[in-house]
């Protein structure tokens, strides 16, 4: 009775496509259809970044227990004349079905894949063939332009941190940022970290650290992310910097209306440049179409006055010297190595008089509306924020 049913499902099986039969017609083990492929879905669309890719295929079906392997194409054509995988020989997995990690695959790229199995040295037909398509690879490449710049500093215990947007390639979805903050470069210990940061207008992506930190030394850095592909992007090299407290408004002002350090922070400063020996300096209302109205200057007229900040013996000085009227040269900020003679030259600058900062010292660049000297014409009671930095190192924001 037995032999008979055997030799029924063996029949059977004959006659199904993709079976396979030895040579004898009495051994039921030998006789199996193709294995059936289970995922990836037909017609799937898979990240790049999901990659390795593991095929699963549902186990041959056959009669008796005959152990089974495995073999797996891949191909970029239909007719697999142009195979990128393949692998025979994987044994046969549990609870009814068999998993096959593939190599890296490239993106952007259709691919087409079946199977097949081996009984006792018999190779059965191939499984029909589906298709999957790897998407394009999403590429970040670290963002830029950081501030606080390396060996730079901070002012404020709540820093705010900036760079310029990542470059990109491929079909990114939404860009978020991630900051961290940690006391040295190997960031085992992390002290303050953004979450995701939705990347912004205008081409840079600012996070205010909501950690309070105390004065001191830390490390920096940022990367972009793109959460909907798991796609995260290079982190920025290191960025060491310094934490000194800084409030201009209990800072020491000196040949400057008395009240300079509780003005409203309109604008920022966007460059830095000493590097040909002239202080040149920049910001972001300057020639722009709300800039600070001009004020009466003896037969003409001033926009702005640049100033800068010096911490001597503890104690925070401010005095905004250079005066500019609409459009003039920005070279016009004097000699990087006399700032004591063409700046602070004479006893209206109290502590700042003869001062040269030196390589290295912090530095507390800006500008505010109006005529500040000798507490001059005044309309808008308006300046930057403060932009601290190492006395020599320049700035592009």
């Amino acid at each position: 009775m037995k032999q008979r049913m055997a030799l029924s499902i063996l029949a059977t099986l004959c006659l199904l496509p993709a079976a396979a039969c030895s040579k004898s017609a009495t051994s039921a083990d030998h006789s199996f259809g193709a294995p059936q492929a289970s995922t990836p879905a037909n017609g799937a669309s898979i990240a790049f970044s999901a990659q390795p890719i593991t095929v699963t295929i549902t186990n041959a079906a056959r009669a008796g227990s005959a152990s089974a392997t495995y073999s797996v194409e891949v191909a970029t054509d239909s007719g697999f004349g142009n195979k990128v995988f393949t692998k025979d020989g994987v044994s046969e997995g549990t609870g009814g079905s068999t998993n096959i990690p593939l190599s890296s695959l490239n993106g952007g790229t259709t691919y087409y894949w079946h199977s097949a199995a081996t009984i006792d040295g018999v190779k059965g037909e191939m499984s029909p063939t589906r298709t999957f398509t790897v998407q394009p690879n999403i590429v970040f490449q670290p963002p830029t332009d950081g501030t606080p710049a390396n060996n730079g500093t901070a002012s404020d215990s709540h820093p705010t941190f900036s760079v310029t947007n990542s470059s990109k390639t491929g079909p990114a979805g939404a860009v978020f940022y991630e900051f961290q903050v940690a006391t040295s470069s190997s960031f085992q210990s992390i002290l303050a970290s953004s979450g995701p940061v939705p990347e912004q207008s205008g081409g840079r992506t600012s996070w205010t650290s909501t950690v309070e930190l105390n004065p001191g030394n830390y490390v920096w850095r940022a990367r972009a992310t793109d959460p909907s592909n798991n796609v995260q992007g290079p982190y920025t090299d290191a960025a060491t910097f310094t934490l000194v407290p800084f409030d201009m408004r209990k800072a020491v002002i000196w040949d400057n209306p008395s009240d300079l350090g509780s003005w409203a922070e309109t604008a920022n400063i966007t460059r830095v440049d000493l590097s040909g020996g002239r202080i040149v300096v920049d910001f972001d209302k300057r020639l722009s179409p709300d800039h600070w109205p001009d004020v009466g200057f003896g037969d003409g007229a001033l926009e702005y006055t640049l100033g800068i900040c010096l911490n001597l013996n503890g104690t925070w000085n401010c005095s905004a010297v250079v005066q500019f009227w609409y459009g003039r040269d920005l070279e016009a900020g004097g000699d990087v190595n006399n700032i004591a003679g063409e700046w602070f030259y004479d006893n209206r600058w109290g502590a700042l008089k003869g001062h040269q900062p030196a390589y290295g010292e912090t530095v507390g660049w800006f500008v505010a509306a109006g005529n500040l000297r000798d507490s001059g014409n005044v309309i808008a009671k308006e300046r930057s924020k403060v932009l601290l930095l190492p006395f020599g190192q320049n700035y592009q924001r």
